[in-house]
């Protein structure tokens, strides 16, 4: 899960124009609708944006992202429901994930910087992704040097709308709604898998760089198996609640860079797949 949250949640090879790409181009009637597969964070030597992508940016009216970047503004993420965070007063994160998980949490979490009484009234998903985005810091990995933020700011200067497919409300309350169980099973897996976490980021990073569809399908197809209930949740139902959005630019008459995590553009139930099960023909770039 944790290099999964990279892309749901370059280099070298995103710079060379005879590289694939997690990117496609889809024609509607009157327009082209392009996808681009996000990391959410990267490495500032990796962050370079694939030049199909500049050239599509370049070419589009609009962009469409998980989230409004630019009008949602740091203060109004800021203000997003606590609640939804939070377990209920008189509640610990001791109590809701047992003694043993949350002993595991804290000796992983404290030599990054991160404090028990920061976690001690979390609820178990939002602590499994603090770590995550920890982890993810102390090895380099920046959201500012991400795709989403880059674009962002290049829309911020050009005045270019944004469009969200999803709101901040909308996207933790994937989280905040999952069972009990599945919260535990989201903090669990995330420390199990945090020891080879740095080495499985890296190859995801590259594989995304080359767009290397099957080794990211494969390296992510590992990365939930264990876990396939919150991928269904956290991914192939949102790429599915998107569908007649994306359908819907492509009726349009304006282009448009679609940019969402590469997570959900690749695989059966990807938006990809999903295109072309409504008689489109994605080319990937």
């Amino acid at each position: 899960m944790l290099s999964a949250c990279l892309l749901w949640t370059a280099a070298t090879a995103a710079g060379a124009d005879d590289a694939h790409h997690i990117f496609w181009e889809v024609k509607g009637k009157h327009n082209t609708v392009y996808l681009l597969g996000s990391v959410h964070m990267l490495k500032a030597a990796d962050s370079a944006l694939p030049p199909e992508a500049l050239r599509a940016y370049a070419d589009s009216k609009l962009l469409v992202m998980e989230l409004d970047l630019n009008g949602a503004g740091a203060e109004s993420l800021l203000e997003s429901d606590a609640s939804l965070e939070t377990l209920p007063e008189g509640q610990t994160l001791a109590d809701a994930i047992g003694p043993q998980l949350y002993a595991q949490l804290v000796a992983r979490a404290q030599p990054l910087g991160l404090a028990p009484e920061l976690l001690e009234h979390v609820q178990p998903w939002f602590a499994a992704l603090m770590l995550q985005q920890m982890q993810l810091a102390k090895s380099g990995f920046d959201a500012a040097a991400g795709v989403d933020e880059q674009f962002a700011l290049l829309a911020q200067g050009d005045h270019k709308p944004i469009i969200g497919l999803e709101t901040m409300q909308e996207q933790l309350g994937f989280f905040a709604h999952l069972s009990a169980g599945q919260q535990r099973e989201f903090l669990r897996s995330t420390l199990q898998q945090s020891d080879d976490g740095e080495s499985d980021t890296e190859a995801v990073v590259r594989a995304w760089q080359r767009g290397d569809t099957v080794k990211l399908e494969q390296l992510l197809r590992e990365g939930t198996q264990d876990s396939p209930e919150l991928y269904r949740l956290l991914t192939t139902d949102r790429n599915r609640r998107w569908l007649p959005k994306i359908t819907a630019l492509l009726a349009g008459d304006d282009n448009c860079l679609v940019i969402v995590g590469a997570l959900h553009l690749i695989g059966h139930d990807g938006v990809v797949e999903l295109l072309q099960r409504q008689g489109f023909n994605p080319r990937q770039h």
